[in-house]
């Protein structure tokens, strides 16, 4: 029953943000504006995005050393998986089959390898903090400002822009992933004053719940030692900055690829916006989120909506589609069953 819920409520918020996205468009323009694309640039950008997932296998041999010395490339099939499972089904469910792939295949446990990707997340969200604290200077640098925003709405009797909403959601993403870390801060280093608050706040619920609590707990705290090194997370955040670096830099080639004049601060405003709004409900690969808010705030900036349409519709499409594409090809090579795994990730939600 809660996952039809959770079903439909994300095929709704995707439907009502992908009718804002394409009402009024001119779609003779919009595939026009596609179609003169810059094949070259456009494939030299597909192979900068791409390694950016390679440079986040070489991060997560650092979060799992402390558990299994694994290099770098053995773990790339394994991250492209994961990744592919999270672009076509709902709620992040390739996180956990990237761990349960990864610890039947280098039986380790399973919830110490979720354990790092959580703190791969974490890392991601400071990340994107930092990149939106960059990109946020477009509304004071950027020439192509409007001086009254077009796009407004209306929240519990106030109304709000655009330019609120992406501070909004901004706010809200990175209050949760600081959260997030302080809480893995301390379940390292104050460990039994830590899982003790835990026990009083799950004791509320049903025994199942308390058990695997208590199953899980030691094992997924393993997973965290990367917070008990300074040297090691300053590697990690190392990487993790580059990634993303690597990702910015493809946004920014693509738009040089579609011939559209855009500031690489408007460019990391878009990229930190548009990686926050897919935390909302919505159907697999954050379609709806991502392109409401992308596709808006390049309104704000006044770029002509078709431009703003087709930009943010090929950067989503270079986002899923070779990630996909490249998973469904290591699933194969590594001799695992497609179905198998879609059904298994249930079952590793309350494992894990």
């Amino acid at each position: 029953m809660i996952k039809k819920k959770r079903f439909w409520i994300g095929l709704i918020v995707t439907l009502i943000c992908l009718y804002f996205v394409f009402r009024g468009i001119d779609f003779k323009k919009l595939f026009n504006i596609i179609r003169s694309i810059n094949l070259k640039i456009f494939f030299i950008t597909l192979i900068i995005y791409i390694f950016g997932y390679y440079i986040r296998s070489i991060r997560w041999h650092f979060l799992l050393k402390h558990i299994k010395h694994l290099k770098p490339q053995e773990l790339f099939p394994y991250l492209v998986m994961g990744f592919m499972f999270n672009n076509i089904l709902p709620a992040r469910a390739g996180e956990f089959i990237r761990a349960y792939i990864t610890g039947i295949k280098k039986n380790i446990s399973k919830s110490s390898t979720f354990a790092t990707i959580v703190i791969e997340r974490i890392f991601d969200g400071l990340i994107m903090i930092f990149y939106f604290l960059i990109g946020y200077m477009a509304f004071h640098y950027d020439y192509r400002i409007l001086t009254k925003e077009q796009l407004s709405f209306n929240m519990f009797g106030i109304q709000l822009g655009i330019k609120d909403a992406v501070t909004l959601l901004a706010i809200v993403g990175s209050v949760i992933f600081l959260l997030v870390f302080i809480i893995c801060f301390f379940l390292i280093n104050k460990k039994e004053k830590t899982v003790n608050f835990f026990h009083k706040l799950i004791s509320f619920f049903p025994k199942r719940i308390t058990e695997l609590f208590n199953k899980i707990i030691d094992t997924f705290i393993e997973g965290f030692g990367i917070l008990r090194n300074i040297k090691d997370m300053m590697i990690v955040l190392f990487f993790s900055a580059l990634a993303w670096t690597m990702e910015v830099f493809s946004y920014y080639l693509m738009s040089i690829a579609m011939n559209i004049k855009i500031s690489f601060l408007l460019v990391a405003l878009i990229m930190a916006v548009a990686n926050f709004a897919i935390m909302a409900p919505s159907t697999s690969g954050g379609v709806g989120p991502f392109e409401f808010f992308g596709v808006g705030i390049m309104l704000l900036f006044s770029y002509p909506k078709e431009e703003a349409t087709a930009y943010i519709v090929i950067i989503h499409s270079m986002i899923l589609l070779p990630i996909i594409f490249l998973g469904i090809i290591f699933i194969v090579t590594e001799g695992l069953d497609f179905q198998k795994l879609i059904k298994v990730k249930e079952e590793e939600k309350n494992e894990i």
